[in-house]
Formats: C-alpha cells, structure tokens, sequence
C-alpha cells in the first residue's frame, strides 16, 4: 500500500524545480542572517572575535583564488542540499502518508491514529442532517442554507476516505488516506486497480493533459519539501544566542511547519480531485491503449475493469473465458 501511496506521485512530478526552490532558498538565507546576527557589533564579520564562520574567512583572504573557491564550495551546498531535498521528498510522502515501522512505539501510535480516523470517517458518513426542534419560516430557511455549506465540506471530506466495503485499509494519516482513496474509488467505480493501471493510464494520456498531471504532482512534491525545509529551519537554534531568542525561534519553525502541512493536505486533496477527474474523463484511453474493447454500458464498467486489471496482473482465472485483443490501427487515435 505505501508503494502505491507514493507510486500515484512519485514517477510523474519534476523532482526538481523552479517551483521548489524557494523553501531551500529561504532555509540558506535563515541560516545566514542567524550566522551574521550573532557576530554582535556592526564590525566586518570576518573580524568579529570567535566567530564560527573562521575557516570560510580564512579561505576567502587567499586571493585571488580563495574567493572563487568558496563560492564554488557555496554552490555546491546548496547544488547537493537541493539534490539530498529532491531525493528524501519521496520517503518523506510515504512518512507522511504513515509509514512508521513496525516498532511497538510506532504500532500503538498507528493504531491510535487509526482509531481516530475510523471514528472520524463514521462520522462523516452521509445522513441525513435533522434542523434543531422550534426552527420554523425565516429561521429554518437560513439553518438550511448555512448547513448546506456544512453538508459540502462533510461530503469532500468523506470522499477522502476509502469505503469500509473497500478492500484498502484506512492509514493513520489525513494524507495517506486521501492518496488511498483515490484508488479505492477507481476499483469501486471502475473496477481498475491503480497498483497496475496507473503507469499505463498515465502513458496513454494526451501529451497536454500529463502536463497538467505532472504540474500538480509537482506541486505536491514542492510543497513536501516546504515541508522538509521548514522543519530543518529549527535546527539552526543551535547558533542562536541565547534562550528566549531560540525558544522563539523553534516556535516560529513550528508554527511554519503547521502551515506548511496545512498547505500539504490542501495540495494532496486538490491532486486527488484531478486524479479523480481524469478517469472520470479519460479511461477510455487506457482500454484502447491496452487494445481491450471499453465497456459498452455502465453496468460493465466494474466487470471490464477488474478484466483489465487482471491481465495487467497476470491473475486471470484459469479457465476463464478468453479475452480478446481490439488493436487500434495506424491511422486511428487514441481519443
């Protein structure tokens, strides 16, 4: 299940970007007025006495060499930080998503999230909303309009949850039980199972329609290494001078990393609208890509699609009816 948390990411965003450069960025930059503000005076931080930046002083009076060496050396920490951001990002996802171990710490945890989002998910569940006794004419009608909105935010929310009739079990977080939802639903409604259809729906998407996949995967993944960088931000109390000045500082990288997850359950749940419209839209692109004939009523849809997944899987049946290929000639598109 975790594979499939991320894979739904993972394979289609740009690792790397102009997009996902600013929270590294602004994590150097923190870093750096942290590192003159400790030097005190208004003196030249190079001659500031103790200071912890010594060596790169030392190599930058070298010159002419000294200061092209080090901003070579610059460079290239911020190059290999970048490059260490985009490949944690996908780890990060799944830890995010729960993946915690098996440890009896990370169990209990797990299991209490778990509980949680099992109380939260029944209480999502659509029923019918009962207006408070003594409401009547002008009160009743504003009671239904305001509730309308309630009813909506209810209604996305539980969408974000597997059904307890689908085989995905529910994860310990918001974020992975959004990712999970999305494939619950496509092998609810479609019979297709994303573990093998996803890779194969994405290639047969129209070059204009996987950019705009590509471009909100990216997102995500941009907003997972805000995430990452708003929490390595705390690391640099350790330079801070003082206590309350670094208290305050760890509460601000907290307060950052709160928002920053907002922001990710936000990009995570905008990701999976889009995902969901694509099949809504663009199913039929897989079946004709894969040379199968598209269910030809709704009341095939969930038979043809569980067909399709099984012979992507190579779990047919023995003995089963065979299942004839309808290859697209030449000349034919895919629309």
């Amino acid at each position: 299940m975790g594979d499939l948390v991320k894979g739904l990411l993972e394979p289609i965003a740009k690792r790397w970007s102009a997009v996902m450069g600013g929270p590294l960025l602004l994590f150097w930059l923190a870093g750096a007025l942290v590192v003159l503000w400790m030097r005190g005076s208004g003196t030249h931080p190079c001659r500031a006495p103790k200071f912890p930046a010594g060596v790169p002083c030392t190599i930058a009076t070298q010159r002419p060499l000294g200061p092209i060496v080090l901003t070579a050396a610059a460079t290239a920490i911020v190059v290999m930080s970048a490059w260490a951001l985009s490949a944690s990002a996908g780890f990060a996802l799944e830890v995010l998503a729960g993946r915690w171990g098996t440890s009896r710490i990370a169990l209990a945890y797990t299991r209490h999230r778990m509980a949680r989002h099992h109380a939260r998910r029944s209480d999502l569940a659509p029923r019918r909303q009962t207006p408070p006794a003594g409401l009547n004419g002008e009160n009743l009608d504003a009671w239904n309009s305001q509730n309308g909105w309630r009813a909506t935010r209810r209604r996305a929310a539980y969408a974000r949850y597997p059904r307890v009739s689908d085989p995905q079990h529910l994860l310990p977080t918001t974020i992975g039980n959004a990712l999970v939802s999305v494939s619950a639903e496509a092998r609810r409604t479609y019979g297709l199972d994303l573990a093998v259809c996803w890779d194969p729906f994405v290639k047969a998407l129209e070059t204009p329609t996987r950019d705009e996949l590509t471009a909100a995967a990216t997102r995500v993944f941009a907003r997972v290494q805000g995430l990452v960088c708003a929490a390595a931000a705390a690391l640099w109390a350790i330079v801070v001078p003082g206590v309350l000045p670094r208290l305050l500082w760890v509460a601000t990288c907290a307060l950052l990393v709160w928002g920053a997850h907002r922001s990710l359950r936000a990009g995570v749940d905008a990701y999976c609208r889009h995902v969901t419209g694509l099949f809504a839209v663009h199913r039929i692109r897989l079946y004709r890509a894969l040379g199968f004939t598209p269910p030809a009523t709704a009341q095939d849809e969930e038979s043809c699609g569980t067909t399709l997944s099984a012979v992507l899987s190579r779990s047919l049946p023995t003995g089963s009816p065979p299942v004839p290929y309808v290859w697209a000639s030449s000349g034919d598109s895919a629309t």
